[in-house]
């Protein structure tokens, strides 16, 4: 029996023969079909399930009646860049940043916007209802990947190029982002240092770059540095000194080379920090809070027509430049932004005022996280609950909110200064671990 709990906010995340199995991607791909009602796209990352997954899937999406275009083993961004391209959805098998032993799907619009909740919901409840599939009707055009990709690298390189010659140490973490980067930012003028560019299941840094001590990238020789998630669609930068760039420094130096030239205000997850709202006012423009995903900052990009998005995780939107979320391409537009500077990474970074700021898991189940959070609720009446519970107080805020990825719940805080930031930690991580212990 699959468990409800792999139907996520923004994507379908399992166990890959526990949670999940190949027979249940032909369902989804039946399901998510008839919700679209035309042909689909398909691709994959690298893990070892992903090939069967997909094979289910197109499978499933043919049985509704629909062809599928088979663009193969490719990053996220590439998939998604194809679809856009030809107006047509799509259906990507990932567990983004998760273990070997995850599996998962992402699906998309044609225009590039993830599918919203209410959407994945209609899928999780199709899923659950179906009973009995059409015959197979095999119309699966595979897709030459290799041309995919030239398309793709084509199209950001003839509206970005490298003003000055720079060195660029990316770290592709074994992911999908090895197919593409190093290719993608030499054709657009750089030096480029490749670090685990090998694609594998089991990389050699955890996939989650946000929470890897980066150790080969920071010693790398670098004017920036790029480290990448396992599906490539999140990324984080560092300075040629090593130093971590936080999403608001990033923001920083992207926005000072949009800005000039693109209307519209910046969205942003509520995780973001503070310091945020500096960058934009510095450049004239107002930020609006979004709940933390994707899929919500694309969609508020959009119905706002903000110049910008951005998520504390590493996703980032430049509009003008692509209607979706794509690591790769945000990243080469960054590295471009620092290519027309007359000043260091570091020295940019160093702009952007840095709070004390963290952000902490605790480990919870899925079928019992959401209940620890309306018990939270109820603790703090007077909490903002756009996403989870937010409570501001003198100094600082801290924000408790159910992963929708991972089993656990997230305490992120900040404040003006150490003394708070550790009262508001200690106040937080004290009465999250009493819900929890109230909900066993």
């Amino acid at each position: 029996m699959v468990s409800r709990s792999i139907f996520r906010s923004y994507d379908i995340r399992g166990i890959f023969g526990a949670d999940m199995a190949t027979e249940d991607a032909e369902k989804l791909g039946y399901v998510m079909a008839g919700q679209v009602k035309c042909d689909v796209v398909v691709g994959m990352d690298m893990r070892s399930s992903s090939a069967q997954m997909k094979k289910m899937l197109a499978s499933g999406i043919n049985r509704a009646g629909f062809a599928v275009h088979d663009v193969g083993l490719v990053p996220l961004g590439v998939a998604m860049f194809y679809a856009w391209k030809r107006a047509m959805p799509l259906a990507y098998v990932t567990a983004s940043h998760l273990p070997r032993e995850w599996t998962g799907m992402k699906f998309f619009h044609a225009d590039g916007r993830g599918f919203a909740e209410k959407e994945n919901d209609e899928i999780r409840d199709g899923f659950f209802a179906l009973n009995r599939m059409a015959d197979d009707k095999s119309n699966v055009n595979a897709v030459d990947s290799s041309a995919a990709i030239r398309e793709y690298i084509a199209y950001l390189t003839s509206r970005l190029k490298a003003k000055k010659k720079m060195h660029v140490a990316l770290d592709c973490g074994n992911g999908m982002a090895s197919v593409v980067a190093k290719r993608l930012f030499g054709e657009a003028g750089f030096d480029v240092q490749g670090i685990y560019d090998v694609l594998s299941e089991t990389p050699s840094r955890n996939s989650e770059p946000n929470i890897d001590p980066l150790a080969e990238l920071r010693k790398a020789k670098k004017d920036v540095g790029i480290a990448y998630d396992g599906d490539a669609d999140r990324m984080i930068l560092a300075d040629e000194a090593g130093n971590v760039l936080g999403a608001e420094q990033s923001s920083y130096l992207i926005l000072s080379k949009l800005a000039p030239t693109e209307k519209g205000d910046v969205v942003a997850n509520i995780e973001c920090s503070m310091s945020l709202d500096n960058v934009a006012q510095e450049f004239s423009r107002s930020v609006h809070r979004q709940p933390v995903g994707h899929t919500f900052i694309v969609d508020a990009a959009h119905k706002l027509k903000a110049c910008f998005g951005v998520e504390s995780a590493g996703h980032y939107i430049i509009p003008s430049l692509l209607p979706f979320d794509d690591a790769m391409a945000v990243s080469l537009y960054a590295a471009v932004a620092l290519s027309e500077r007359n000043e260091a990474l570091s020295a940019t970074a160093a702009r952007v005022p840095r709070y004390p700021f963290g952000r902490f898991a605790f480990d919870c189940s899925d079928d019992r996280k959401f209940t620890v959070i309306e018990k939270l609720k109820r603790i703090f009446p007077n909490a903002e609950k756009m996403d989870g519970v937010l409570v501001r107080e003198a100094g600082g805020w801290a924000l408790m909110r159910a992963s929708n990825t991972s089993p656990m719940i997230r305490l992120t805080v900040e404040s003006r200064n150490e003394k708070t930031f550790a009262a508001l930690k200690e106040k937080f991580s004290t009465a999250l671990r009493k819900a929890m212990e109230e909900s066993d």
